[in-house]
Protein backbone atom coordinates (compact mmCIF):
# COMPACT_ATOMS: atom_id res chain seq x y z
CA UNK A 1 0.00 0.00 0.00
CA UNK A 2 1.26 3.29 -0.75
CA UNK A 3 0.99 6.30 2.15
CA UNK A 4 0.04 9.85 1.49
CA UNK A 5 3.56 10.86 1.83
CA UNK A 6 4.99 8.51 -0.45
CA UNK A 7 2.32 9.48 -3.07
CA UNK A 8 3.34 13.06 -2.62
CA UNK A 9 6.72 12.45 -3.52
CA UNK A 10 5.93 10.45 -6.10
CA UNK A 11 3.60 13.17 -7.40
CA UNK A 12 7.06 16.02 -6.89
CA UNK A 13 9.00 13.40 -8.58
CA UNK A 14 7.19 13.12 -11.22
CA UNK A 15 6.81 16.82 -11.79
CA UNK A 16 11.26 16.93 -11.92
CA UNK A 17 10.58 14.47 -14.45
CA UNK A 18 8.72 16.64 -17.00
CA UNK A 19 10.62 19.86 -16.14
CA UNK A 20 12.56 20.92 -19.44
CA UNK A 21 15.83 21.33 -17.44
CA UNK A 22 17.43 17.43 -18.19
CA UNK A 23 20.00 18.27 -15.38
CA UNK A 24 17.34 18.16 -12.74
CA UNK A 25 15.88 14.96 -14.11
CA UNK A 26 18.53 11.86 -13.71
CA UNK A 27 16.07 8.84 -12.56
CA UNK A 28 18.79 8.33 -9.60
CA UNK A 29 18.62 11.79 -8.53
CA UNK A 30 14.67 11.97 -8.80
CA UNK A 31 14.66 8.56 -6.87
CA UNK A 32 17.03 10.12 -4.17
CA UNK A 33 15.10 13.72 -3.70
CA UNK A 34 11.71 10.93 -3.68
CA UNK A 35 13.65 8.95 -0.58
CA UNK A 36 13.71 5.81 -2.16
CA UNK A 37 16.43 3.27 -3.95
CA UNK A 38 16.49 3.74 -7.58
CA UNK A 39 14.38 0.23 -7.98
CA UNK A 40 11.98 0.91 -5.42
CA UNK A 41 10.94 4.35 -6.92
CA UNK A 42 10.71 2.64 -10.67
CA UNK A 43 8.09 -0.01 -8.99
CA UNK A 44 6.24 2.39 -7.39
CA UNK A 45 6.04 5.02 -9.68
CA UNK A 46 5.29 2.85 -12.62
CA UNK A 47 2.16 1.21 -9.79
CA UNK A 48 1.18 4.45 -9.45
CA UNK A 49 1.24 6.15 -12.73
CA UNK A 50 1.16 3.12 -14.76
CA UNK A 51 4.38 3.82 -16.86
CA UNK A 52 8.15 3.78 -16.14
CA UNK A 53 9.57 7.32 -14.96
CA UNK A 54 12.18 6.87 -18.46
CA UNK A 55 8.78 6.45 -20.54
CA UNK A 56 7.04 9.33 -18.17
CA UNK A 57 10.21 11.49 -18.89
CA UNK A 58 10.91 10.63 -22.78
CA UNK A 59 7.05 11.51 -22.91
CA UNK A 60 7.68 14.84 -21.39
CA UNK A 61 10.82 15.63 -23.17
CA UNK A 62 8.72 15.21 -26.80
CA UNK A 63 6.12 17.18 -25.41
CA UNK A 64 8.37 20.04 -24.09
CA UNK A 65 9.98 20.11 -27.86
CA UNK A 66 6.75 19.93 -29.52
CA UNK A 67 5.84 23.50 -27.56
CA UNK A 68 9.28 24.68 -28.35
CA UNK A 69 9.25 23.96 -32.02
CA UNK A 70 5.31 25.45 -32.25
CA UNK A 71 6.41 28.46 -29.57
CA UNK A 72 9.70 29.67 -30.67
CA UNK A 73 12.00 29.98 -33.93
CA UNK A 74 14.70 27.86 -32.72
CA UNK A 75 16.79 25.17 -34.80
CA UNK A 76 15.59 21.86 -34.11
CA UNK A 77 19.26 21.13 -33.23
CA UNK A 78 18.73 23.48 -30.19
CA UNK A 79 15.37 22.47 -29.04
CA UNK A 80 17.01 18.55 -29.43
CA UNK A 81 19.79 19.91 -26.85
CA UNK A 82 17.57 21.89 -24.91
CA UNK A 83 15.21 19.13 -24.51
CA UNK A 84 17.74 16.74 -23.38
CA UNK A 85 18.63 14.66 -26.55
CA UNK A 86 22.45 13.94 -27.33
CA UNK A 87 21.66 12.87 -30.59
CA UNK A 88 19.66 14.82 -33.32
CA UNK A 89 19.25 11.45 -35.36
CA UNK A 90 17.49 9.59 -31.77
CA UNK A 91 15.08 13.31 -30.90
CA UNK A 92 14.09 13.07 -34.84
CA UNK A 93 13.13 9.44 -35.13
CA UNK A 94 11.62 9.56 -32.05
CA UNK A 95 9.76 12.93 -32.52
CA UNK A 96 8.04 11.18 -35.87
CA UNK A 97 7.40 8.25 -34.28
CA UNK A 98 5.85 9.86 -31.42
CA UNK A 99 3.78 12.60 -33.14
CA UNK A 100 3.57 11.51 -37.44
CA UNK A 101 6.28 14.03 -38.67
CA UNK A 102 9.81 14.59 -38.05
CA UNK A 103 10.34 17.89 -35.67
CA UNK A 104 10.79 20.59 -38.76
CA UNK A 105 7.68 18.93 -40.72
CA UNK A 106 5.52 19.26 -38.03
CA UNK A 107 6.97 22.44 -37.04
CA UNK A 108 5.83 23.98 -40.64
CA UNK A 109 2.57 21.38 -40.54
CA UNK A 110 1.45 22.62 -37.54
CA UNK A 111 2.92 26.12 -35.97
CA UNK A 112 -0.04 27.90 -37.25
CA UNK A 113 -3.11 25.99 -35.94
CA UNK A 114 -3.71 27.61 -33.07
CA UNK A 115 -5.29 24.30 -30.97
CA UNK A 116 -2.13 22.44 -32.03
CA UNK A 117 0.11 24.60 -29.09
CA UNK A 118 -2.63 25.34 -26.59
CA UNK A 119 -2.87 23.48 -23.90
CA UNK A 120 -5.88 21.36 -23.69
CA UNK A 121 -7.56 22.92 -20.83
CA UNK A 122 -6.81 26.39 -23.07
CA UNK A 123 -8.87 24.89 -25.98
CA UNK A 124 -11.45 23.78 -23.77
CA UNK A 125 -12.05 27.55 -22.28
CA UNK A 126 -12.16 28.81 -25.56
CA UNK A 127 -14.45 26.33 -26.60
CA UNK A 128 -16.85 27.59 -23.90
CA UNK A 129 -15.97 31.45 -24.04
CA UNK A 130 -17.22 30.89 -27.66
CA UNK A 131 -20.16 28.76 -26.82
CA UNK A 132 -21.41 31.79 -23.81
CA UNK A 133 -20.57 34.54 -26.82
CA UNK A 134 -23.27 33.01 -29.22
CA UNK A 135 -25.59 32.40 -26.30
CA UNK A 136 -26.01 35.65 -24.89
CA UNK A 137 -25.94 36.99 -28.69
CA UNK A 138 -28.88 35.16 -28.74
CA UNK A 139 -30.79 35.87 -26.57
Amino acid sequence: MITRDRLIRLCKAREQLGCADPSKSSIDLVAKDAAMSRFHFVRQFKAVFGEAPVQYRMRARLNNAKQLLLNSDRSVTDICMAVGFSSLGSFSSLFAKHFGHPPSTYRRKFSGAVEAHSPHCMTLLRAAWAQQSQNSRSQ
